[in-house]
């Protein structure tokens, strides 16, 4: 398991539905929770793969339009479900979904990987 996937699944109190280290060419389910384990096929997990690795590519693109300062995170919000993308390299990263609601610390999670990162 990464540095990052292993901050992310010892964050708090909260519990990830899923953790993947996702590199350019394949992914890694490092943890999933057994309320939703059955929830997802390998259909569904490597077409969840494409198209994260896809809004990377865009992302990246995007962040050379800011120019400044470190691409820390994507996130995606659903009624009650966010989705985090926290790149580690070019085309690789961390994906990491959760449980949403009003109090779920974001903010927090997200602060929590990037001193993960900068401890490296």
């Amino acid at each position: 398991m990464s540095e990052i996937a292993d901050a992310v699944r010892n964050f708090g109190e909260s519990r990830p539905r899923v953790v993947a280290d996702l590199q350019s060419t394949t992914f890694e389910i490092e943890y999933i929770r057994e309320d939703v384990e059955g929830s997802y096929s390998d259909r569904d997990l490597d077409e969840a793969y494409k198209l994260i690795m896809a809004h990377t590519v865009t992302g990246d693109d995007f962040k050379s339009l800011i120019g400044e300062g470190r691409f820390n995170a994507q996130t995606l919000f659903f009624e009650d479900i966010v989705v985090f993308f926290f790149p580690s390299q070019r085309y690789e990263g961390v994906f990491a979904s959760f449980d949403y609601d009003d109090d779920f610390p974001v903010n927090e999670l997200v602060k929590h990987v990037s001193e993960t990162r900068m401890d490296r």
